[in-house]
C-alpha cells in the first residue's frame, strides 16, 4: 500500500500536469492566441489601420502571420440579476468582426452565440465565461455598462486572455470581480466615444520567425505613443499557467522521492524481517551445497510479489487521483476541450522505477544473508548475535526503572540500522505532509496578510476609477462628494510604471493619495509618513528585490503629462520613505502632494468613496455608474471574499494529495509495529512463558514506537520546515513572483504532525494486540522444527 500510494500519487499527479499542458497548448492554438501584443499608453488611441499599416511597414515585417487591431477600454459592467446584485468593474473590448473576425485570439462559445459581421455597431456583446460561470448567468439579460448604456448579453465567450482571469492591479483568479465584454470594434468605438480609433494590436508570426526582433522593431515604432511590446509568454494569464505547470511537477517530484523514499525504506525492513525469519532455512541450503543464486530466489520473489502488487494497486490509485484532480482542475479552468488520455508511457515508467526500487531494497538483505557462513546462520539465534548493535555503550549510561522498563530504548538501539530506517521512512512522510499543507498554510497566510493591509479600518470602501483626469474640485468630484450616498470621498491618481535597482526592474501600481487620510492609508513596518518631502512608499517584497531599504533611492520609469494632453514616460529618482507589508510587489504608494512629478497637480482619476450610514455598496455603484466619467468600480470587501471562495477550490486540489500523505505515514506507523512484534516473537513468546502479561509486552512496544515516532515527528517538522521554504524560494516564487508569500506552518498543522507521528505510531502495536494474545508459546520458542 506505501508503494502504491506512493507511485500512484506521482503517476495521478503527472498525468494532470500532462493533461493541462496539452489542453491548453491546443486550446491556444485553436483559438489563435497572439505572439505579440501593442498595448498603448493609457489615454492614447490612434486611427483605425494606423497601428496594422506601421507594423507592417517595419523591417521584421515577413514575419507577420496575422494582425488585428481592437479598442480596449475601463469599464464598470452591472449584470445584476433579480436576485442579485453585480456590479464589478471590466473591461470592453472592440473587436474587428469583418471576414470572420477576430483573426487573432478568437472565441469558443459553450453558451449563447458567437457575435458575426452582422452584429458590427449593434448592441450586443458576449461576456467573459468565467465571470458568468462564477454568477451563473445565462445568455439573453441586459448589461449595463458605464455612463448608462446598455448591451445585449448573446453569448459567453472563452479566450486565451481569459483561460486565467487576471487584472492590471495583481488579481489572480479574478472572475468575480472582473468581467471582460466583448462587442463589435464600432458599437466599442461609440460607446467609448472613440470613433474610427484603436489602442490594440495583436500578431500572430509565422513558423520559425524571430519573434525577439519583431518585438524589438515594434518597440521602436510605438515608443512615441508610449506602448507596451509584450510576448505571448509575458502575457499574465500565459505566464501564470505555464510556470504553474510547470512549479506543479517539480513539487510532484520533489514528494515522489520522500513519498518512494519511505516505500523503499519499509521494502527494506520488509526484506530483512523476511531474510531473519528464514535464516536458518538460508543456512541448511547453503550447507547443503544450492548456489546462492538458487537460494536468493526465494526471498526475491516474495520481494517482487510485494513491489509488484504496489504496482499494480498503484495504477488504481493514480487512475483515481488523477480523474478527481482533473475534475477540480476544468473547474479552476474550463478550456474548450480537455485532452485527458491514459498516460500510458508515464504509467510504465512509474511502475518500472516503483517496481525497481523496492526489489533493489529487498536484495541487498538478501545479497548479505547468502554471503554468510552457514555455520553462522544454523545456530539459534540467541547463540548468533554479534553484539547488540549500540546497546553495549548503554552500560555506561544508567537508565532508571527496572528490566521491563529499560527495555524499549535498548531495543531501540541494539537494532540501530532497523530503528533508523524506520525512523527516516515515517519521518520522509511526515516531511511531504509538513511541506505540502505548509504550502495552504502559507497562502492563506499571504491572503490573511493582503486582507489585513487592503481593508484597514474601512471594510465597506470603494475604489472609483475614472475615464481620465478630471479636477479635484468642482465637476465630477462634486456630483461623487455631493451625493446623499457617500459618507466620505477622497481624490486620488493612479498610475501603472516601473522600479529599477539592484539590476531589478519590477512593474509597480503607483497609487497617490493623502497620507494622513481618515478612509484609508497604507500601514508601515519601516520608515514613516512625511507628506511634504518626495519620495515613495514600496512593498517589503519590492524592497528586498531592489536592496531598497528605508532612505535608499530607486529610479521610478513613470507617465507624465504633458501641457498638451500627450503623456511621455520619464525617469525619476526618488527616495524610499517607508516599507508596507501588503503581499503584492507591485503595490506602490506616494503623497498626493507629489503629483506634480506626473504632471498632474490639482487633478485625479480615481476616488475612494465610503458609502453613507445605512446605504449598501450596491446603492453606490448603481448611482455612480451612471455618472458620465466613471469608468469602474471595486468594492475592497468584495476582492477579499472573493479570493477567498476561490482559495477553496484551490485548496480542495491539494487537499486529495495531503489525504495520500496522511494514509502512507499511518501505513508506514503500522508497518513498523507490525515488523518489530514479528522480529521479536521468540522474545515475546519467552516473556509470555515467565508470565510476563501480554499488556506489559504491549506497553514495552508502544514505548519503544513513542521514542521512534518523537524522533521521527522531530525529524519530519524540521525537514518539511526545510522543504517549504526550498519550495517557496525556488518554485512558487518563479510562478507567482509578484507575491511575498512567507513559508508558514499552522499550528493545527503540527498538531495533525504530531498525531500521526506520535500518538498513531505509538498505538501502532495496538492492532497487533489479538496476533499476542493468539500466539502459540511453545510453537514460538522451537529452536528446531
Amino acid at each position: 500500500m506505501v508503494i502504491a500510494l506512493g507511485t500512484g500519487s506521482y503517476a495521478g499527479l503527472s498525468s494532470v500536469t500532462e493533461w493541462r499542458r496539452t489542453s491548453t497548448d491546443d486550446a491556444y492554438a485553436q483559438l489563435r492566441m497572439f505572439d505579440l501584443r501593442v498595448e498603448l499608453a493609457d489615454g492614447t488611441t490612434v486611427a483605425t489601420s494606423e497601428l496594422e499599416s506601421k507594423a507592417r511597414s517595419m523591417p521584421s515585417a515577413g514575419g507577420i502571420e496575422l494582425a488585428s487591431e481592437r479598442l480596449v477600454t475601463e469599464i464598470q459592467v452591472d449584470a445584476s440579476t433579480a436576485d442579485e446584485t453585480i456590479v464589478v468593474p471590466g473591461l470592453l473590448y472592440g473587436i474587428d468582426l469583418l471576414n470572420g473576425g477576430p483573426d487573432v485570439n478568437r472565441f469558443y462559445v459553450p453558451e449563447g452565440r458567437v457575435l458575426t459581421e452582422a452584429d458590427r455597431g449593434d448592441d450586443v456583446a458576449l461576456l467573459e465565461y468565467n465571470f458568468t460561470r462564477y454568477y451563473e448567468l445565462l445568455p439573453g439579460n441586459q448589461v449595463t455598462i458605464s455612463g448608462g448604456q446598455t448591451l445585449m448579453d448573446v453569448g459567453h465567450a472563452m479566450t486565451p486572455e481569459y483561460f486565467f482571469v487576471t487584472t492590471e492591479r495583481g488579481g489572480f483568479l479574478a472572475e468575480a470581480n472582473f468581467a471582460a465584454v466583448f462587442t463589435s470594434l464600432e458599437t466599442a468605438q461609440e460607446m467609448s466615444d472613440k470613433p474610427g480609433r484603436v489602442n490594440d494590436l495583436l500578431i500572430t508570426t509565422k513558423p520559425g520567425a524571430d519573434v525577439e526582433a519583431m518585438r524589438e522593431d515594434l518597440t521602436r515604432l510605438f515608443a512615441e505613443y508610449g506602448a507596451e511590446v509584450i510576448t505571448r509568454a509575458e502575457d499574465p494569464a500565459y505566464r501564470l499557467n505555464d510556470s504553474d505547470i510547470k512549479g506543479d511537477q517539480q513539487i510532484y517530484e520533489i514528494f515522489a522521492v520522500l513519498i518512494v523514499g519511505g516505500a523503499v525504506g519499509a521494502a527494506f525492513n520488509l526484506s530483512t524481517r523476511i531474510v531473519d525469519a528464514q535464516r536458518r532455512e538460508i543456512g541448511i541450503a547453503m550447507a547443503m551445497g544450492l548456489p546462492p543464486g538458487r537460494i536468493a530466489v526465494r526471498p526475491m520473489l516474495v520481494g517482487a510479489q510485494v513491489a509488484l502488487l504496489g504496482v499494480v494497486l498503484g495504477l488504481g490509485v493514480g487512475y483515481v487521483i488523477g480523474n478527481s484532480l482533473i475534475s477540480l482542475a476544468k473547474e479552476l479552468m474550463p478550456l474548450p476541450e480537455w485532452k485527458t488520455d491514459f498516460q500510458f508511457d508515464l504509467f510504465a515508467s512509474v511502475a518500472i522505477i516503483g517496481f525497481l526500487l523496492p526489489l533493489i531494497a529487498t536484495a541487498w538483505p538478501v545479497w548479505r544473508a547468502v554471503r554468510v557462513p552457514p555455520i553462522e546462520t544454523i545456530r539459534p539465534a540467541y547463540r548468533s548475535g554479534r553484539g547488540g548493535g549500540l546497546a553495549p555503550m548503554l552500560r555506561w549510561l544508567h537508565l532508571p526503572g527496572n528490566t521491563m522498563q529499560q527495555a524499549p530504548l535498548r531495543n531501540i538501539v541494539r537494532a540501530p540500522r532497523r530503528s533508523l530506517v524506520t525512523g527516516l521512512g515515517i519521518a520522509a512522510a511526515l516531511a511531504a505532509l509538513v511541506a505540502f499543507v505548509g504550502m495552504i498554510d502559507s497562502f492563506i497566510t499571504t491572503i490573511d496578510r493582503g486582507d489585513s493591509e487592503i481593508l484597514g479600518d474601512s471594510p465597506d470602501r470603494i475604489e472609483v476609477s475614472l475615464a481620465g483626469f478630471f479636477p479635484v474640485a468642482g465637476g465630477l468630484a462634486n456630483q461623487i462628494e455631493g451625493s446623499p450616498l457617500i459618507g466620505a470621498a477622497e481624490p486620488g491618481l493612479s498610475f501603472a510604471g516601473r522600479m529599477v535597482g539592484n539590476g531589478t526592474e519590477i512593474d509597480a501600481q503607483i497609487d497617490l493619495l493623502n497620507l494622513e487620510s481618515e478612509i484609508w492609508r497604507p500601514s508601515l513596518i519601516d520608515g514613516s509618513f512625511d507628506r511634504s518631502k518626495p519620495g515613495i512608499y514600496i512593498s517589503e517584497l519590492a524592497s528586498r528585490d531592489l536592496a531598497a531599504a528605508v532612505g535608499s533611492t530607486v529610479e521610478l520609469q513613470h507617465p507624465r503629462l504633458q501641457a498638451d494632453g500627450s503623456v511621455t514616460i520619464v525617469s525619476s529618482h526618488l527616495t524610499v520613505l517607508g516599507v508596507h507589508p501588503h503581499p503584492f510587489r507591485f503595490a506602490t504608494y506616494m503623497d498626493i502632494n507629489q503629483a506634480s512629478i506626473f504632471g498632474t497637480p490639482g487633478l485625479m482619476n480615481r476616488m475612494s468613496v465610503v458609502p453613507a450610514e445605512g446605504v449598501s455598496d450596491s446603492d453606490v455603484k448603481r448611482a455612480l455608474i451612471s455618472l458620465p466619467g466613471v469608468a469602474s468600480m471595486e468594492s475592497v470587501g468584495d476582492i477579499a471574499a472573493a479570493i477567498r471562495d476561490l482559495l477553496d477550490e484551490f485548496v480542495v486540489v491539494l487537499r486529495v494529495v495531503e489525504v495520500a500523505m496522511l494514509l502512507i505515514a499511518l501505513l508506514i506507523a503500522f508497518n513498523a509495529a507490525s515488523i518489530n512484534i514479528d522480529e521479536r516473537t521468540r522474545e515475546h513468546a519467552t516473556m509470555f512463558a515467565f508470565g510476563v502479561p501480554v499488556g506489559t509486552v504491549m506497553r514495552m512496544t508502544m514505548v519503544e514506537n513513542l521514542i521512534l515516532g518523537i524522533g521521527a515527528t522531530i525529524a519530519g517538522v524540521v525537514g518539511g520546515w526545510f522543504l517549504l521554504r526550498l519550495i517557496i524560494s525556488t518554485r512558487v516564487e518563479d510562478t507567482m513572483p509578484d507575491i511575498y508569500i512567507k513559508p508558514y506552518v499552522s499550528e493545527t498543522t503540527l498538531l495533525v504532525t504530531l498525531f500521526l507521528g506520535v500518538v498513531c505510531v505509538t498505538f501502532a502495536p495496538l492492532l497487533m494486540w489479538r496476533k499476542l494474545s493468539k500466539m502459540d508459546v511453545p510453537g514460538s520458542l522451537k529452536v528446531v522444527e
